[in-house]
């Protein structure tokens, strides 16, 4: 992998930060090969901090199942899979909806773990004309370009080769873009997310609806650039390339403009602990303490701890300074009414 993005470098020149994380987390020997996911991996998604997230999110599908029409079968498509780990905790949720489920994974090594859940299709890119379409964490991983303002005018940042090492390196923007920035100020072209977006409005059935999950803010990324690799952040993302996760977070207002010129509603974005709260996680809550208590009055204190630890971390899910600012954005084909969970 570092051998392809250095001769593509020695081939044309300082590269596009898009190529180098499309060569650095996509191609052989990338971050992605393998899946990265999990306590023994390099970063935790919703679905590993606990399977109340699916339940819930599962509550959310079966709705936008009654909103479509309840057709059976129901076509639904992950994309970016993983491990299965969410694949595996909607199994239960949603498993009187007649579904056809397929997970989407381009990486060889997450298909393998897939290809071990039982009555789900895998595949390596998205196909026909799923009705659902879920991502979750998976836009905030796709290649964005990089521009950062210069006395000298706005500059693409580039990655170039010095020795044995990457380095960054100011060319002009590859695209007339018309964006002016301010000499230190920087900004991030999500050219993936939106050739995604593009890509679900293409494929998705009518009625349909897509439901995006991720990292970001409204009218700006919510963050700079970074990385993860064991669970800790990683600010020089051209050291050690395929070592680590490139990531930021998404404008969600921007992609849900992109949507509407694709042709489809893009309902207003709202927090995770916003949707998560709307769709029982507080009655979900009480019930663990009940459950708890129970546990104590009749002496099985071993059980009582687990069930703490286990509402503990499902507090993670909608903490506002942890997995509850992800933003959930729902896109629909025209004529679905906002549900209420949002």
């Amino acid at each position: 992998m570092r051998d392809a993005i250095a001769s593509a470098i020695r081939d044309h020149g300082p590269i596009s930060f898009a190529e180098y994380m499309e060569l650095a987390l996509f191609g052989p020997g990338g971050f992605f090969e393998h899946p990265p996911v999990g306590p023994d991996g390099h970063f935790v998604t919703s679905p590993h901090v606990h399977p109340v997230f699916g339940e819930l999110l599962g509550r959310a599908i079966v709705d936008l199942h009654g909103r479509l029409g309840e057709p059976r079968p129901f076509t639904v498509t992950e994309i970016g899979a993983g491990d299965g780990t969410l694949a595996r905790q909607l199994i239960d949720p949603i498993r009187d909806l007649d579904v056809a489920y397929t997970a989407v994974e381009t990486s060889p090594g997450a298909r393998l773990a897939l290809d071990n859940i039982e009555g789900i299709q895998v595949t390596e890119r998205l196909e026909g004309s799923p009705q659902l379409i879920l991502a979750n964490e998976l836009m905030d991983n796709l290649p964005f370009r990089r521009l950062r303002g210069t006395s000298t005018g706005t500059k693409e940042i580039l990655v170039g080769l010095e020795g044995h090492r990457f380095v960054e390196r100011l060319g002009e923007p590859s695209a007339d873009e018309g964006i002016s920035l301010e000499d230190g100020e920087e900004i991030v072209l999500p050219e993936g997310a939106l050739a995604a977006v593009e890509e679900i409005a293409a494929r998705l059935a009518h009625p349909g609806c897509a439901l995006l999950i991720d990292y970001g803010g409204v009218g700006e990324p919510g963050g700079p650039p970074h990385g993860y690799r064991s669970h800790r952040p990683v600010e020089d993302l051209l050291d050690r390339p395929g070592a680590s996760d490139i990531t930021s977070g998404l404008d969600f207002e921007l992609l849900g403009a992109h949507a509407d010129r694709q042709g489809l509603i893009a309902f207003p974005s709202v927090t995770q602990r916003h949707a998560l709260t709307a769709l029982g996680f507080d009655r979900w809550v009480h019930d663990q303490l009940r459950q708890q208590a129970e546990l104590m009055s009749r002496s099985e204190g071993i059980d009582a701890v687990r069930a703490w630890s286990g509402r503990s971390r499902a507090t993670l899910l909608v903490d506002p300074s942890a997995l509850g600012r992800l933003r959930w954005l729902l896109l629909a084909t025209p004529g679905l009414q906002a549900p209420s969970w949002i």
